[in-house]
């Protein structure tokens, strides 16, 4: 059963309900010595089915985790991308003739899915796309792309449901803020239960190659997307913040601007930190990419609002930052929501136009 969806939350109110009815049934019914271990275990069963239910009801509105192997990180000894490497040229043209039409409805309002492997990186995961009303409506039209990232723990589905990325940018096109984009939200996560923080690690998943080379050619061979890397941009929250500041700056050839929302600027695990490259502001300083960056946070987060000096101070032109700092609000999926559509207001000023 997945951990997502009605099927498991239902199960788990119905568990939450039975609890107390059959304390209430039981309860007169067990005497003698082994009354109090008896009577305990009801007032147990009670709590653990209640804080299941909730669990589970958190766990389906955030989308932290997708499946049980996700949740306990089992499957990721197995993966197949832990002997991950380049694709060689034969192998680039099979998945270019295997790529096309690989994309089914997720559900969703114009939300697409398939699980691919990258030629580059070797990964093999799922990524989804939503499509704006104006794809269908222009046939002959290509469109920009922003790509979407999540926090840790997080499933990429979350950027369609519970962060309503969809809807916000509608609204934003509606009232002439912004314009239509395609939204491509790959998996970060490519080890269930491990934070690979978008990088490329050694001996391990090409996660960044993975982020970067391979998803933009899933994505140009699949739909109308515009091939410049001026109408290519990137957003994330959380981890994901780090992850849409970071590509940006290593990978300017592909991408235009990045928005960080209550990102942080360094690799959180210290075995990630220790590798050359990933401190962000080290890097903007050695390399002063050709890029924008919008970097988002609330005051009442002080971590990720601190976090926004050490890239104001490291920035040098031609890298240009900007800040949107609001006044209340702490890290959650509810104050990134409201931010969007300025977002993507600033992105239509720093991204190419649809043509």
């Amino acid at each position: 059963m997945s951990l997502l969806g009605w099927p498991l939350l239902v199960a788990s109110i119905t568990l939450a309900l039975g609890g107390p009815a059959a304390c209430v049934f039981f309860w007169g019914r067990v005497r003698g010595l082994g009354a109090f271990p008896a009577r305990l275990s009801l007032i147990l069963v009670c709590q653990i089915t209640a804080i299941l239910a909730v669990g589970v009801g958190i766990n389906d509105h955030f989308q932290f985790f997708a499946s049980w192997s996700d949740l306990s990180g089992h499957n990721a000894v197995n993966s197949p991308i832990e002997q991950a490497n380049g694709g060689d040229q034969p192998r680039s043209r099979s998945l270019s003739q295997r790529l096309r039409n690989d994309f089914r409805p997720s559900g969703g309002k114009d939300v697409l899915e398939a699980t691919l492997a990258g030629a580059k990186s070797g990964i093999r995961s799922k990524v989804w796309v939503w499509l704006p009303p104006q794809y269908r409506q222009h046939p002959q039209r290509r469109f920009p792309v922003v790509e979407l990232f999540t926090g840790f723990p997080g499933t990429p589905g979350a950027w369609f449901h519970v962060m309503q990325g969809p809807k916000k940018l509608e609204q934003a096109v509606t009232n002439g803020a912004a314009q239509p984009y395609i939204l491509v939200a790959p998996t970060i996560t490519v080890q269930p239960g491990h934070d690979t923080e978008c990088i490329d690690i050694p001996r391990g998943p090409k996660v960044a190659t993975w982020l970067t080379d391979d998803i933009r050619r899933i994505v140009l061979q699949n739909f109308r997307a515009l091939p410049d890397r001026d109408a290519w941009g990137t957003m994330g929250y959380s981890t994901g913040g780090y992850c849409a500041a970071k590509l940006p700056v290593q990978y300017p050839r592909l991408f235009r601007a990045g928005v960080s929302l209550a990102g942080y600027f360094s690799p959180s695990t210290s075995a990630l930190a220790k590798l050359p490259g990933e401190n962000l502001p080290v890097l903007m300083r050695q390399r002063r990419p050709g890029v924008d960056l919008l970097l988002a946070a609330s005051r009442q987060d002080p971590g990720t609002a601190a976090a926004i000096q050490t890239i104001v101070k490291a920035a040098q032109p031609p890298t240009l930052v900007y800040t949107y700092l609001v006044p209340h609000g702490g890290h959650n999926t509810g104050v990134w929501t409201a931010m969007l559509p300025k977002c993507f207001q600033w992105l239509t000023t720093e991204l190419a136009r649809a043509r």
